[in-house]
C-alpha cells in the first residue's frame, strides 16, 4: 500500500514538473498591475516622491537558453511634487507644484534567468516608450511634453501562473517643454534636465 502511494505521489509531482516547465517553455499572455513610486531629477530644486500605479497586458516570450522577452501595453502613471524651490535671483519660494501624468507605454523586458521547474527567477533590462493620454489636474498640463521614454532595471519571479517584478526606471529627456512661471517666479530645471525616475512593483497573472 505504501509503495502505491508513493509511487502516485511520484507521478503527481512528477506531471506537475512537467506542466510547469511547458508554462515556462510557451508563449504566455497576462494582465499586470502594480505600484509606482517616482519623483524627478531638477538641479537646485527639492522633489518629493508620489506613489502612483500601472496596469497593462503583457506577453513573455520564451527564447532558449534561458532567455525571454516581455513586451507589453501599459497605463503608467508618474509624477513629482516640490514643496519649495529657489527662484533666478536666488530667492527660496515655499509654495507646492505637483505633476501626475498618465502615459500609454510600451515596454519592452530582455529576461535572463534559470528554469528550476517550481520556479524561475530572472533579472531584465526594459527600454520603453510611452505617449501621454491623461494630465489630470496638473497645473500647466498644455506644456508637458507628449512624448516620454526611458530605461528600467529589475528582478523577478515567474511561480506558475504568477509573475512578481520590482524595478528601477529612469526617464530621458525633459517633463515639460519649457520652464514654469508660477506666482510670478520661474521654476527652473523643468525643460532641461527635469525627467522623471523612481521604482515600480508589478504582479501579473499569466495564462
Amino acid at each position: 500500500m505504501k509503495k502505491i502511494i508513493l509511487a502516485a505521489l511520484a507521478a503527481a509531482l512528477s506531471f506537475g514538473l512537467n506542466l510547469n516547465a511547458q508554462h515556462y517553455n510557451n508563449t504566455r499572455f497576462g494582465i499586470t498591475g502594480g505600484f509606482t513610486s517616482s519623483s524627478a531629477k531638477i538641479k537646485d530644486v527639492d522633489t518629493k516622491s508620489i506613489s502612483l500605479y500601472n496596469a497593462g497586458l503583457a506577453v513573455e516570450i520564451p527564447l532558449g537558453a534561458g532567455f525571454a522577452i516581455q513586451p507589453g501595453l501599459l497605463y503608467q502613471v508618474k509624477g513629482m511634487a516640490l514643496d519649495k524651490w529657489t527662484d533666478s535671483t536666488g530667492k527660496q519660494i515655499n509654495q507646492t507644484f505637483e505633476t501626475k501624468v498618465g502615459y500609454l507605454e510600451l515596454p519592452l523586458q530582455l529576461q535572463w534567468g534559470p528554469d528550476l521547474w517550481l520556479f524561475r527567477p530572472y533579472g531584465f533590462v526594459e527600454p520603453f516608450v510611452g505617449y501621454k493620454i491623461n494630465a489630470g489636474k496638473s497645473e500647466y498640463s498644455e506644456e508637458l511634453r507628449k512624448v516620454e521614454y526611458g530605461l528600467g532595471l529589475g528582478a523577478g519571479i515567474d511561480i506558475w501562473h504568477l509573475q512578481f517584478s520590482a524595478k528601477y526606471f529612469w526617464n530621458f529627456g525633459g517633463i515639460y517643454n519649457s520652464d514654469i512661471e508660477k506666482t510670478g517666479t520661474t521654476i527652473k530645471g523643468l525643460k532641461e534636465g527635469g525627467n522623471f525616475n523612481g521604482i515600480a512593483f508589478s504582479m501579473a497573472v499569466f495564462f
